[in-house]
């Protein structure tokens, strides 16, 4: 029954919020409350005892546990954050829906439905993309189309999996499934040359909208192709998928980082700088290691934290400028210290500066490739310093930038916030077995580590 509740009690709860947005501070409440019982019944639901639904079977494992509990405590801060700037009318109920389907697709184990979920709630982020203003035309646009490819291949990869348990001895199941895999999460994980997408919507999104596709979306879609490659072992043993998933992360990491440092616009360069840690990730992933997969996990929860921190900062930063331009700021660390100070400690957290949270992660993965690739190693530390140095220079125009706007003052709860979040991954910094160490325990009972070639 708990395990239904995940599911159904954010679904139920959405519709009330919808009527209610009016009563901005009750629609916060009902949101936290509701968040705070889906951590509740998370935390208290039992391991690996199977619950039904129309016969079919969820079940709750440890790495969907993890997942789900860092998701509902994202959404939180989200709606805490939307509390004092609003996201636009759909964004909680929208926001609450989509945690009700997201959890029916890392607990479902028919991968026909999961697909299916995953594509509804999708289509509901499209109501949460108008926030205050309308976004340009082609914003939903893109993000459809995304969907619209992404959703086929990952269906495929269920007929050609069901198809390799048949006749294992036909190799073009094998090579067509790594196809489907690479395509289908490749575009969810905005895996280049499958990113383009991204860029464009982050930019014209509230910042609220943005953080839940990267940190949200970005973690049950990483959640779900460890979950494709735990069930089906013959994938890591007989092709080359974990090659391919560390290239392309090479590749993502690479060209993110470099798109990064070239942009003007912070919009785009968080999307880049969260597409070359996207590389990083899968990176590790690939590696098909104990200390590589730990360490894909912790930098994914790092990511999704900074990210969060970032985009509240962008956001923080664009609302009370008058103007709404972040490129002619003088004087903003004064009236905007959260704002300022997440944005650049942000900035460098995602670009693996020293005593960050995403630091400790990485350090995990560096110590692999030190001895398996030290290219590779330098290429990621070059990825890492071009976002770094992209965020350095994006900060200079702003507090360099002509005079004559006027700043209004940030609220006390958001500057609260944003430094909450700051202090958080300095916390994981100095302190990285508190992420590291259960995680540990995680990926030591997956069968992607002990068939690892």
């Amino acid at each position: 029954m708990s395990l239904l509740l995940l599911i159904f009690l954010p679904l139920v709860v959405a519709g009330p919020v919808y009527f209610l947005r009016r009563y901005w501070t009750t629609t916060v409440c009902v949101c936290l409350v509701t968040i705070v019982g889906l951590i509740g019944v998370c935390s208290g639901a039992p391991l690996g005892e199977p619950a039904y639904l129309l016969g079919r079977e969820l079940v709750l494992d440890d790495l969907s546990r993890f997942v789900l509990i860092l998701c509902f405590f994202l959404a939180g801060l989200m709606i805490l954050y939307a509390w004092q700037i609003p996201q636009g009318w759909a964004f909680c109920p929208s926001l609450l829906a989509i945690l009700g389907l997201l959890s029916g697709v890392v607990m479902i184990r028919t991968f026909l439905i999961v697909v299916l979920l995953l594509e509804m709630a999708g289509l509901l982020f499209v109501l949460m993309i108008h926030g205050r203003r309308p976004a340009a035309a082609g914003t939903a646009m893109g993000h459809l189309v995304a969907l619209v490819i992404a959703a086929p291949c990952l269906l495929l990869v269920t007929w050609l999996a069901d198809s390799y348990a048949l006749h294992p001895e036909n190799l073009l199941l094998v090579r067509f499934t790594v196809i489907g895999v690479s395509i289908g999460f490749g575009i969810l994980l905005a895996a280049v040359p499958l990113h383009s997408w991204l860029p464009s919507l982050i930019e014209d999104v509230p910042s609220m909208v943005g953080a839940l596709l990267i940190c949200v979306f970005g973690q049950i879609s990483l959640a779900l192709l460890i979950h494709v490659l735990n069930e089906n072992p013959w994938l890591v043993v007989d092709s080359p998928i974990l090659s391919v998933i560390s290239i392309s992360g090479l590749l993502t990491a690479l060209v993110g980082g470099l798109l990064a440092f070239a942009q003007h616009r912070p919009g785009r360069l968080l999307a880049y700088a969260a597409i070359a840690d996207m590389g990083f990730v899968l990176v590790a992933l690939g590696t098909g290691s104990l200390a590589g997969v730990t360490g894909a996990l912790a930098h994914a929860a790092n990511r999704a934290l900074v990210v969060l921190l970032v985009a509240m900062s962008l956001g923080s930063l664009r609302t009370y400028l008058d103007g709404g331009s972040v490129s002619s700021l003088r004087g903003a660390l004064r009236r905007m210290p959260g704002g300022v100070t997440g944005y650049l400690l942000g900035g460098l957290a995602l670009g693996g500066f020293p005593l960050f949270g995403s630091f400790a992660s990485r350090w995990l993965v560096y110590r692999t490739l030190a001895l398996r690739d030290p290219v590779w190693l330098c290429t990621l530390l070059f990825s890492g310093l071009c976002v770094v140095l992209g965020y350095i220079r994006s900060l200079s125009g702003m507090v360099q930038g002509s005079g004559g706007v006027e700043v209004r003052r940030e609220p006390l709860p958001v500057t609260l916030l944003i430094l909450g979040l700051v202090g958080v991954s300095l916390l994981l910094g100095l302190f990285p077995g508190l992420l590291a160490a259960p995680l540990e325990s995680v990926v030591q009972g997956m069968t992607l580590i002990s068939r690892t070639p």
